[in-house]
């Protein structure tokens, strides 16, 4: 049986990833974070495992130099250890490879740390299961009588292919704060606290204290996102979209560069630019003072048509080192209603009157819709190159939920049963079908080619 205690012992879990590749972009499991913090308001006492953290002195060492091929402060590749691939993705001729910590070096981890009354574990792309699946059993062996609570997006998008394969002894789907409260409120008998699940201005900052290291952060400004793209899930993810007053956000910057030394901020909003008058202008108005400067970076895309010459120039004063810019695909996004070539024009302009380089400006072009043609891609990828930016191609994936993903299975392009494997983005999930490997491959290099041809002396 569970130990029941005034002071349950909860193990915070963001695990390994199973994937053909990975990259740390300044990823933090925030959600987690987030729930870890409210858990140490009611007096619990929580103890975090980040695979993904490439700082933990437990095992950086033995990993690879956190540091090493890093282009960017804080961003680079995760140490990776090759694994059995699935059998769904035997026909793939390439590496699958779990990322992250060394499993040996989590397993002395664990062995050294007091087990835990309750693990609650984090989850994130769906065809990331395997690592999942993965981290539960070496759990449960080693801890047979404490409950495993999932939560995350996985667990969200595909709360009954989770019970199946993981086979967590709870599971918690949307946004977990008030959900996690009321469970370990019922489990445990410790009273519970007022989780603020909803209001995130009264929200506690993020249990970064749970990592030994730290140099960068990732941060929301907000949460959900007001616009409706048929293939995102982020509606489904979200209860609402709401947003952080500027001043609160410069506050928690400010204290974890004065308390923790961090250098290094990601914001992972999904529309960190929506309204900019009242939101993103003053707040970088705010952070455009600051001494010592933190550096800023946009990994998710933001709106170009937010991007006039006031916002650029505050952008580029108030630390931004490297943004992402959505574009996607023009033909996509005339049904959708996002940007124009015009508007992206003009957000460029701007940028780099501002101060900004190619280098640090990149443009997402969504490729691999269902009826999407490859030269359409390229014809976008040629509009955003000519412009002077960087292209990044984002490979569509089926989301699960998505208004794409329901019209995928009614025409008959997408089957249901298919493994969520199938739907890596890294894969062309629909484009395999029409695309010769080597094709989507020749894809890549163009692209990679005319990135190199904007920087100085071609050299990446």
């Amino acid at each position: 049986m569970t130990r029941r205690s005034s002071n349950p012992r909860i193990l915070l879990v963001n695990p390994w990833i199973h994937d053909f590749s990975a990259f740390d972009f300044w990823q933090k499991p925030l959600g987690l974070l987030y729930i870890g913090a409210i858990l140490n308001r009611m007096g619990c006492e929580t103890l975090l495992l980040d695979c993904l953290d490439r700082y933990n002195p437990f095992w950086a060492p033995l990993s690879g130099s956190a540091e090493a091929g890093e282009k960017i402060e804080g961003a680079g590749k995760y140490f990776r250890q090759e694994v059995e691939k699935p059998a769904p993705l035997h026909g793939i001729p390439r590496r699958f490879c779990r990322y992250g910590a060394p499993r040996e070096r989590v397993e002395a981890w664990l062995e050294k740390e007091a087990p835990p009354d309750y693990i609650l574990m984090t989850s994130f792309m769906t065809y990331w299961y395997p690592g999942l699946v993965e981290m539960a059993e070496l759990l449960r062996a080693r801890y047979p009588h404490a409950p495993l609570i999932l939560g995350g997006i996985y667990a969200t998008l595909c709360p009954d292919h989770a019970r199946r394969t993981v086979r967590p002894d709870h599971l918690i789907t949307g946004e977990g704060e008030t959900r996690v409260v009321s469970l370990i409120t019922e489990l445990s008998g410790v009273p519970g606290a007022d989780s603020l699940g909803l209001d995130i201005e009264r929200l506690p900052y993020p249990w970064y204290e749970g990592y030994p290291h730290l140099t960068s952060i990732a941060m929301l400004t907000s949460r959900g996102c007001p616009y409706h793209c048929s293939y995102c899930a982020s509606g489904l993810l979200a209860a609402s979209y709401r947003r952080r007053s500027p001043e609160a956000v410069a506050r928690e910057i400010i204290h974890w560069r004065d308390t923790r030394g961090v250098s290094t901020i990601a914001f992972y909003d999904d529309a960190l630019l929506h309204e900019p008058e009242l939101h993103a202008k003053p707040l970088f108005r705010r952070l455009a003072g600051l001494k010592p400067a933190i550096a800023l970076h946009t990994p998710n895309g933001v709106q170009p048509r937010c991007i006039d010459e006031e916002m650029a120039g505050l952008m580029h004063a108030a630390g931004v080192k490297s943004l992402r810019l959505s574009y996607e695909s023009s033909s996509f996004l005339r049904r959708q209603g996002k940007v124009t070539a015009r508007e992206l024009s003009s957000a460029l302009k701007n940028l780099f009157a501002a101060g900004f380089q190619s280098g640090q400006i990149g443009v997402y072009i969504l490729a691999g819709l269902p009826r999407q043609e490859m030269e359409e891609v390229r014809d976008t990828a040629r509009q955003v190159h000519v412009l002077g930016a960087r292209v990044n191609l984002a490979s569509y994936s089926p989301i699960p939920g998505t208004r794409e993903y329901r019209r995928a299975l009614e025409s008959g392009l997408w089957d249901k049963h298919q493994d969520l494997l199938l739907g890596n983005n890294s894969l062309y999930p629909f484009w395999r079908r029409k695309y010769a490997p080597e094709e989507l491959d020749g894809l890549t290099l163009w692209v990679k080619e005319l990135n190199q041809s904007l920087l100085p002396n071609h050299e990446e």
